[in-house]
């Protein structure tokens, strides 16, 4: 999708308009997003003919009905958000019981939605304790959908901007109640009435599963700058890694050339393609121009954690708890570092710690799942897993966590469904087919095998075949007694080793399966010249030697 640039003057105006109105929310999340955009725009001439519009600074209804009421209802809405402020939702909530605009039933409804969200948590009780579970739930959603759906009603056809943060409501409480489709629709009407509420961009992207899901929608979507910047997100969540999406970020960062949320959407794009040192330095760069910005750390200790660079991590780690300790985020990159550590205990702690601060924080339940591994807690791993997934089902991490630990319990069924769901996020991922290659030779299905491994050897990151995959190929064609096509294949996990890697585990069980081969066909020679290869390289060492020594007695022999 190409990016159009809009009148810098008419979306300086737009943003500055949507951080006041996200703010008199309390849509904070969204109020800082459009603060950071903004304020990531070149700066513009002031222009002294025009005087400042007073919607800068006080942000009015269109609609001159909702006007009206917004006005007589200022004073009772100002005390309402003093009390949101201080996290007095339930009096929040009931200050505004009887208010009538737009503007008020909002954060009526969206204080009593909060307060419901904090009661289910404290219900809950601690991180996958008895009481965490998906019977604990938010009981305030029903109320507040029948009392959405009652205002819908009475307005029919005739909404307007102002009902935008109501139809981004209804799609949040709608997802509560698993209606994915009828959420997905709110938030498009949400997001065409009203673009500029990153809060309801983000709540519709997490009903896309994939990028059919994606495509589907796009004519749905407002001819607007937000538009773009939502399906350049999108494509990062999907894994998304080809030229036109950098081509895309690169138009955006021509129109926000300072913006540290587009910076960090191309280091995550190098991420998603193992790209980790372009991925690191720009992590570095984001850190060096503001080290109290904690957002997206958990996915840069990711990247430390993926390269072994311990000290690093243990210093972004000290940063970042010198920030705020009791941040999602912070929490997740110090369990990365007891983590690299192997202390798996401690990560667990920093984990929970995380989720205890935000439930739905996908980094802390995926990562978790990886410790429970490590400790060989394996139902625990699953269950971690599983609310990853609950989460986020893009995460394809978490669905490879779960057929992973299938596999540990040998149900290799069901190990067999989460790899298909991980590599249908990341299809040019050589680790999600081998994991299910390896899955079907499990389960005595060797020719499913070979065409898993075969698509495992299909992947744009890597410029030689691995020698791993190689070698099952040609196990997988001995298991179906096809000696010659293993033959073949075992050369050509050999020639990559002259080629490329040098010797590995998997060339030298080739050598030797070569070996053996030859010396089933009786080429003495052959075989010998394989078996002295393999004394010299270290691997399959003994075996080799008395493969020799029976050669030498056998040629001997021919010989007299």
């Amino acid at each position: 999708m190409a990016t159009e640039v809009p009148d810098p003057h008419q979306l300086h105006a737009a943003l500055q308009t949507a951080v006041l109105k996200c703010s008199e929310r309390c849509l904070y999340q969204a109020a800082k997003w459009a603060a950071e955009a903004l304020t990531s725009m070149p700066s513009l001439v002031p222009q002294n003919d025009t005087p400042l519009p007073q919607s800068y600074l006080h942000p009015t209804s269109s609609d001159e009905k909702e006007a009206i009421l917004q006005a007589g209802e200022l004073p009772t809405y100002l005390l309402s958000k003093s009390y949101f402020d201080v996290h007095e939702y339930d009096r929040s909530s009931a200050v505004l019981a009887n208010c009538k605009s737009s503007k008020s039933r909002f954060l009526h409804l969206y204080a009593q939605y909060i307060a419901g969200e904090k009661r289910r948590d404290e219900e809950s009780e601690m991180i996958l304790g008895p009481l965490d579970t998906a019977a604990t739930q938010n009981r305030e959603v029903q109320s507040i959908l029948s009392h959405l759906e009652a205002v819908f009603t009475e307005k029919g056809d005739d909404i307007n901007e102002d009902d935008s943060w109501l139809l981004y409501l209804y799609g949040i409480v709608l997802l509560k109640q698993k209606n994915e489709d009828e959420a997905r629709a709110s938030f498009i009407k949400s997001v065409n009435l009203y673009p500029y509420n990153w809060s309801a961009w983000l709540e519709l992207g997490s009903t896309l599963g994939n990028l059919g899901d994606l495509n589907n929608i796009l004519q749905s979507l407002p001819n607007n700058i937000m538009t773009n910047i939502f399906v350049l997100y999108s494509n990062q969540e999907l894994y998304q890694t080809s030229d036109p999406v950098h081509a895309q970020l690169a138009d955006l960062q021509t129109i926000f050339p300072t913006s540290a949320f587009l910076k960090t959407q191309r280091a995550l794009l190098y991420y998603h393609a193992r790209e980790f040192d372009e991925a690191e330095a720009i992590f570095d760069s984001i850190v060096k121009e503001d080290p109290h910005r904690l957002d997206c750390l958990d996915h840069y200790s990711n990247i430390l954690y993926v390269m072994e660079r311990r000290p690093k991590l243990g210093f972004i780690a000290q940063l970042a708890s010198a920030t705020d300790k009791f941040r999602p985020e912070t929490c997740c990159v110090v369990g990365n570092y007891y983590s690299l550590k192997s202390e798996h205990e401690k990560a667990v702690m920093y984990f929970r710690r995380a989720l205890t601060l935000d439930r739905g924080f996908l980094s802390a339940w995926t990562l978790m799942g990886h410790e429970y591994v490590e400790m060989k807690n394996t139902h625990a791993a699953i269950e971690a897993y599983r609310r990853a997934v609950d989460v986020n089902r893009k995460d394809y991490r978490a669905w490879y966590g779960l057929g992973l630990s299938y596999e540990v319990l040998e149900m290799h069924y069901y190990a067999l469904f989460y790899f298909q769901r991980a590599a249908s996020l990341r299809p040019y991922d050589p680790q999600m087919w081998q994991a299910m290659g390896s899955c079907f030779d499990r389960m005595n299905r060797p020719s499913e095998a070979i065409k898993a491994y075969k698509r495992a050897l299909i992947s744009p990151t890597s410029a030689s075949p691995d020698t791993a995959v190689l070698l099952q190929i040609g196990l997988m064609f001995e298991k179906l007694n096809n000696q010659k096509e293993a033959a073949k294949w075992m050369e050509m996990c050999l020639k990559e080793e002259d080629e490329n890697s040098g010797v590995t585990q998997a060339t030298s069980k080739a050598r030797m399966w070569l070996a053996r081969w030859e010396f089933v066909n009786q080429n003495w020679s052959k075989a010998a010249e394989y078996a002295n290869e393999l004394c010299q390289d270290g691997q399959e060492i003994e075996e080799a030697k008395a493969l020799v020594r029976d050669l030498r007695s056998r040629m001997e022999v021919g010989k007299m």
